[in-house]
Formats: C-alpha cells, sequence, structure tokens
C-alpha cells in the first residue's frame, strides 16, 4: 500500500452514455446500474452498482437514513454530468464519473475560491484543506513511519480514516461523504507548496474523490450552513449517545502501570493532593506474558474486582488497554477457543493469518463476522465483570508489526484485506460494546478506540493516537480535533503532555491549558519518560495543572449538555469560530476554537511565546475570564503568564458550572450554579435548556431527567430572570444565578430579589460576582 501514490484521473475512463428510462450509465463496453435517492434535508445518495466488478456495500455499519423524500438537490443531465444545486437552483459544482478496473472516481468542477474542511483526523496542522491529496488507509503511525517523519512533521493518512469533505462554497457548504470501506482518496484544487517542487506536483484544478475498490456510494448533503450540514453529517453517521458522566473526567494513564499497588498509589496521591480524576488507566503491563483478556496475578493478587471495590470508595474506575491481537498460543485459552472455532483471519494458504505485534506472533479475529463480534463480546463481558470499568481499544488499526497486513483476509479467507482494513476498528468497537452492554446492561458504556471509520461515533471515543511532547504535537491538537469534530466524531481530543518524550514543565502547563475542555481530556505517556502525574512536578507548575483540571470540574454541567444537546441536535462540542460566526477570514483560525457556543479558547500554542494575537468575532464584547473585564470584539494582543490561559465567553451567556472549586471527581447536576454574562448597559436576552439526568444508566431515555428553562432579558441593567422547571423525572434542579456584571435591578420569575456578594477564579484572577438565591 503506498502512502503517498494516488490514482490519476487520466488512468480512468469516463461514462459514455447515459439512459435515464432504465437507470442506466455506459463507461467503454460496461454497463452499470445508476441509483440517485433523495431523502430529507437535502441529502442525496449517488450509487453505482455492477455485481460483476463490486460485492454490494460491505460497511459493517449502515447509515442512520432520513425519510425519502424528493430535494432535488442533485440533477444528472443527458450526457452525465453530475451537477450539484445550491440555493440560487444553479450547478454550484458538476460532476462526471469514472471507473478503472474496480476503482471509482468523481471529478467536480469547483466554483470559484472553493474552501476545504474536514477529512477526519488529518493531521496537516491547519484547519483549511485546499492543495492536498489524501488517502484513507488507517495506519500504525509509529509503525508505518520513521521517526524522522513523526517526530515534528504531518503523517499522512493517520490512525483513523473517515472519507468526508465539507467544501464551503460562497456562503454556502456542501458535504461529501464516500460511504465505502475500501481505501479512499481525495484530491483538493489549491497548491500546497510544501508538497509541490514542480507544476505537475499540483493538485488538480478538479475535486477528486475516489476509491480504489468497492461499491461506489457517495452521499451528498447541502447546509446550506455549516451548523446545518454538521447536524445532518451527524445524525447520517449517528450521533454519539450520552456518555457516563465519568468519562468527561480527568483520566490519568501511564504505560508502565502494573497492577494493585501502583492503583492505590495513584489514588492515594489524588486524593491527598486535592486533585479531581476519574479513572485510572492500565497500558500493557498488567496482562500475562501480554495475552489479552487474562491478568498476571502477580498484579492483582486478590483479583481486579478486589482493586475496582477498593477505587470505588473514590469513585474511581479501572479501564485496560485491550489489543486485538490474540497471542498464538496453544493452550492459552482464548486461542484455543478462537482456533476452535475458526475465529481468526486466514492467509492466503488458508491458515491463521500472523502478525507479528506485543505477544510475539498474533492471530486476529474477523470482526467482519457476526459470530465473530459475538465471540468476542462474550469475552469481553467476563472481562468487564473481573472488576474493569471501561475500556481502551488500541492497535486497531489493525497494526500487524513488520508483517504486510494485506496479507490478512476477511470472511474466511474469501475477501481481500483491503474491503475490511478501514473498518477492522468499528467491528472490534461494536464488539466490545456489546461485550460491556452484555455486563452491564443497564448502564452506559465507555470505551476508547486508536482507529475508527463511519460509525465508530456511535460505539466509541477516540484519541488522536501516539504523539510526542513537543509543541508541534500540541499545536495540532486544535485542527485536527475540531476537523475530526466536524467530521462526525465529536467525542474526541489528543494525549495530554504527549505520549513519546519528555514534557517540560512549560509544555505539560501549555497543553493543560490549552486542551482542558477537550471533549476527552486523558494524561498519558511512555514507559521510560518523565513522569507526567499532576503531583509529580514541582508544586508550581503542579498547581497550575491542578487549577484546570479543577475547573474542568467546575464547567462539567456545561460540558455534559453539550453532550446531551449533541445526542438531540447534532452539534460538536469543539467547534471553529466560523460555525457560530460565519464571517469571511475566519477559514484559517487554526489557533483558535470555541466550546460549546459560549466559550472562545485561544490558548498559547508556540514555544516561549510571549504574546499572541486573538480575534473576537461577532459585534458584541467578550468577558474575559483572566481579568473579568469586557474586551471589544475584533484583534487584540494577550501577553502570556505561567498561570492564565486566555479564555472568553460570549455576551448574553448563560452557562451552568458547579459550585465553588471542586476538589475530588463529584458531579453535582442538579444544585447547579448558573453564571450569567452581562456587559455594562447592555440590553438583550437569552435562554437556554438545562437538563440533569442520573449520568450513568439509560433511564433518561425513559422520563428520569430533569429540565429547566433558564431565560432573561436585560435593559441598561435591569435584570429579569426567569426560572421554570419541565420535567422533574431526576429530581428537582435547585438553581443559584451567579451574575458576572454590574446590576441596578434583578428580578427572578417576577419577584424583587436582593444580592449578595461573592468571588470566583476562572482562568485568572479572583472575580467579583453577584449572588441571586431563589427564595
Amino acid at each position: 500500500m503506498y502512502f503517498t501514490k494516488y490514482p490519476h484521473k487520466s488512468n480512468f475512463s469516463f461514462t459514455d452514455s447515459y439512459d435515464a428510462k432504465t437507470s442506466t450509465i455506459a463507461v467503454g463496453a460496461r454497463q452499470f446500474e445508476l441509483g440517485v435517492t433523495e431523502h430529507q434535508g437535502d441529502i442525496t445518495h449517488i450509487q453505482v452498482k455492477n455485481a460483476a466488478v463490486w460485492q454490494d456495500n460491505q460497511c459493517l455499519e449502515s447509515l442512520e437514513l432520513p425519510a425519502v423524500e424528493a430535494n432535488h438537490r442533485v440533477k444528472i443531465s443527458k450526457d452525465f454530468q453530475i451537477n450539484i444545486l445550491g440555493k440560487n437552483g444553479k450547478p454550484a459544482f458538476k460532476g462526471r464519473f469514472g471507473v478503472s478496473g474496480q476503482a471509482s472516481i468523481f471529478l467536480f468542477e469547483i466554483p470559484e475560491k472553493t474552501q476545504f474542511f474536514g477529512m477526519g483526523e488529518k493531521t496537516f496542522g491547519t484547519l483549511e484543506l485546499s492543495g492536498l491529496r489524501t488517502k484513507f488507509w488507517n495506519t500504525d503511525v509509529w509503525g508505518d513511519f520513521h521517526a524522522e517523519h513523526y517526530g515534528r512533521n504531518p503523517t499522512d493518512p493517520p490512525y483513523l480514516s473517515l472519507p468526508y469533505l465539507i467544501a464551503k462554497a460562497g456562503d454556502e457548504y456542501f458535504g461529501f461523504l464516500l460511504h465505502n470501506p475500501h481505501p479512499a482518496f481525495m484530491e483538493t484544487p489549491g497548491t500546497d507548496q510544501s508538497r509541490a517542487f514542480n507544476e505537475w506536483q499540483e493538485t488538480s484544478s478538479e475535486l477528486i474523490l475516489g476509491s480504489e475498490g468497492g461499491e461506489p456510494n457517495l452521499w451528498v448533503l447541502w447546509g446550506p450552513s455549516l451548523r446545518e450540514l454538521t447536524q445532518k453529517l451527524q445524525k447520517l453517521v449517528g450521533v454519539t449517545p450520552v456518555p457516563p458522566a465519568w468519562s468527561l473526567g480527568y483520566h490519568q494513564s501511564r504505560w508502565g502501570y502494573g497492577g494493585h499497588d501502583d492503583l492505590m498509589e495513584l489514588d492515594r496521591q489524588f486524593s491527598e493532593h486535592k486533585l479531581p480524576c476519574d479513572s485510572l488507566w492500565l497500558d500493557l503491563d498488567y496482562m500475562d506474558g501480554y495475552r489479552i483478556f487474562v491478568t498476571d496475578k502477580k498484579m492483582f493478587p486478590k483479583g481486579a474486582a478486589h482493586t475496582a471495590e477498593k477505587l470505588a470508595l473514590t469513585k474511581r474506575r479501572i479501564v485496560p488497554i485491550l489489543d486485538p491481537g490474540v497471542k498464538f498460543d496453544p493452550g492459552y485459552v482464548v486461542y484455543d477457543d478462537g482456533h476452535l472455532h475458526k475465529m481468526f483471519c486466514l492467509n492466503a494458504e488458508g491458515k491463521e493469518f500472523i502478525g507479528l505485534v506485543w505477544p510475539g506472533e498474533t492471530v486476529f479475529p474477523d470482526f467482519t463476522q457476526t459470530k465473530v463480534r459475538s465471540w468476542w463480546s462474550d469475552y469481553v463481558k467476563q472481562f468487564a465483570k473481573s472488576g474493569f470499568g471501561a475500556s481502551w481499544l488500541d492497535m486497531n488499526d489493525p497494526s500487524t508489526g513488520p508483517v504486510d497486513p494485506q496479507g490478512m483476509l476477511f470472511n474466511d479467507g474469501k475477501e481481500l484485506h483491503a474491503a475490511h482494513h478501514n473498518q477492522y476498528a468499528l467491528g472490534m468497537q461494536m464488539a466490545s460494546k456489546d461485550g460491556f452492554l452484555k455486563a452491564r446492561p443497564d448502564e452506559r458504556p465507555f470505551l476508547l478506540s486508536r482507529s475508527g471509520f463511519i460509525g465508530s461515533s456511535k460505539n466509541a471515543a477516540i484519541w488522536t493516537g501516539d504523539n510526542l511532547s513537543n509543541y508541534f504535537y500540541l499545536k495540532i491538537t486544535i485542527p485536527t480535533s475540531v476537523n475530526l469534530s466536524l467530521s462526525g466524531i465529536p467525542f474526541n481530543g489528543p494525549d495530554i503532555g504527549g505520549f513519546g518524550g519528555s514534557v517540560s514543565d512549560e509544555l505539560m502547563m501549555d497543553w493543560v491549558k490549552a486542551n482542558f475542555l477537550f471533549p476527552f481530556f486523558r494524561n498519558h505517556c511512555a514507559k521510560g519518560q518523565r513522569d507526567q502525574e499532576p503531583f509529580s512536578f514541582a508544586t508550581p507548575t503542579m498547581s497550575v495543572i491542578r487549577r484546570y483540571i479543577r475547573l474542568r470540574y467546575k464547567l462539567f454541567p456545561y460540558l455534559y449538555n453539550l453532550f446531551v444537546e449533541q445526542e438531540l441536535l447534532g452539534d460538536p462540542i469543539l467547534r471553529p469560530l466560523m460555525y457560530e460566526y460565519p464571517t469571511i477570514g475566519l477559514e484559517g483560525a487554526n489557533d483558535q476554537f470555541l466550546v460549546g457556543k459560549y466559550i472562545l479558547q485561544a490558548p498559547f500554542v508556540e514555544e516561549k511565546a510571549k504574546t499572541r494575537s486573538v480575534f473576537l468575532p461577532g459585534d458584541e464584547p467578550w468577558f474575559d475570564a483572566v481579568s473579568g473585564e469586557w474586551v471589544a470584539s475584533g484583534s487584540l494582543t494577550v501577553k502570556s503568564d505561567k498561570v492564565s490561559t486566555p479564555l472568553y465567553i460570549r455576551a448574553g451567556a448563560i452557562i451552568p458550572m458547579q459550585a465553588g472549586t471542586p476538589i475530588d471527581n463529584a458531579k453535582e447536576l442538579r444544585n447547579v450554579h448558573f453564571h450569567v454574562f452581562l456587559p455594562e448597559a447592555w440590553s438583550g436576552d437569552s435562554s437556554e435548556t438545562y437538563v440533569a439526568d442520573d449520568g450513568i444508566s439509560f433511564a433518561y431515555k425513559d422520563g428520569g431527567r430533569s429540565s429547566a428553562e433558564i431565560s432573561f432579558a436585560c435593559a441598561e441593567g435591569n435584570l429579569a430572570l426567569n426560572f421554570v422547571q419541565k420535567a422533574s423525572g431526576f429530581g428537582e434542579i435547585n438553581p443559584t444565578f451567579i451574575i458576572h456584571g454590574e446590576t441596578k435591578s434583578v428580578r427572578l420569575n417576577g419577584a424583587v430579589v436582593k444580592l449578595s456578594s461573592a468571588k470566583v477564579v476562572l482562568t485568572g484572577k479572583s472575580l467579583k460576582v453577584q449572588i441571586v438565591k431563589p427564595i
């Protein structure tokens, strides 16, 4: 598999004729069946079929299809030009279709100045993606690239494949999704000078979307806004179910933690230093000789369940790693059972395919088969019951070490590796999720996965793989995670501090400050490197790290409700500035982002930077969480300091928070403080829906959730607050209102209330606030 070579359009034959009556197209001597199906919401499916060339769509996870409904967004002309219409009813994109053996390609003429986003997990370091050639093929980056490459440069392709592209044409947004597990490729017009050393290296003037095999299935989505487009895409590929509350906390991991003694010491240290932490993670060392599902008895002399019971006192969970590779070891029960029931992938000789990873010679479950996923889920069920609270799915790219993975065949050796490589991790996620549900049917499962594909959003969170402790990797966390969020994977994040290399104090503080509100927040590092636990640093550094871990917990009600909105509407948690402010010029904001619609972060991600420029969008001022002052929108320069980080809150924001400064992992959703942000003499109104539930069960789907409507209107300092409980399935929500800003008078549900004064710490100094409590 070439990572940096791509099919060229000149090697394809394109449609010669089109018969609208029979819905067939001809490419040379071959005939293909064309299907164009229109769905609600300006979503159109273009499908090309020929049983002699391709099997039916082989994706493991089906899409969540809206109802069939005419939308007239895609028109096919008599000479088979694919016209994608814009809001003016005229073709915005004009396309054609071609084949080359089993490969397929869509070429589109594009409007002038079209910009591109999405592409899933790409690590190019920019939000906008013009002038790029890219392939979608899950890799084991550290195994497939040289360290001199991945150390400080983008590696493409990365761990996860999500062949989805966003095209911004004028003020309209279009989405293109290739729902095909075979290797896909894209080429966006424009010139990336870092890759083009000659004219013929420049990317095509046409947009190219293709697959090296598999039935062509192109889904075309029309916004018209980025928000509407992203909501449609997320609902099509599957929203992320509201995760268990503990999964949104702080996670501590390290390759090197062993078993009971290490975990209990970590638990003691987090409690002693009053550091909130929800889970402790185990890398490879807890296993018996890298045999999955088998715990080393030396690590857990009394069993993992005993340790889990001890950690339950501080409400911490154990999250162990699970690799797909099964040690090729006759006498090892998992191997013997899988061998007996023919659960493993085969090679060209009809024998079990052997790779070389952590256990040495290793075989791989064939997750493309339903029976294998069921077999795996039964082992996961017992694994979960043995004391483990969740699982971390690694090496599922699949990594086969120095062995070429293309020798791994699927479906009893009948299907080539390329047909399922990209969705191997997805199959593992589906099976593992089912196992945890078998073990705990009333509890929301949580899985973290390195690799994935379309549909992973329904099954697992994604971390962006092995990274290094340097500013290159810190800087790319923002565009990588934001584009991944726009591509249908909202629950994602990097290894905080870097996995490889020894992190400096300055880098660790900068990393925590930059990513402390990312959807997934895990500190993880490699064996042999500097310790990265917060309390392993000198007190001044630990204090900064602790400050932002605590602030994440303080903001937990806000984060949790963003996930509730994501499941309901499809909005991501991390958003580019243009998501809420579709203003020309924000497309290139690579080092700023929004958390929901109210919080804007502009962290320091350049080494030794003393100042940085910040752009605050919109027409209204923003609340500076460092100084407590209101700052006019537009461009400004801010200075760095050791403790604070640039964070701004939108005028009129209503942000639910926990009371005080959290010092443990308790999460209170019913007794909540609603922080209201009001500029001086500001006039306006705002409203939000807030929900609370038990954070762990599925009861919220059957009425076990409380909700309230919070609204206010303000005219020149006169504030009228309203709080109305709408549902009480989880009990009463008890609000306290925290006012950031001066007011002349305050009414709550029509009654005049008295104010008291207090102070709140966010990202900077102690801030004066006014408190309103219902009588």
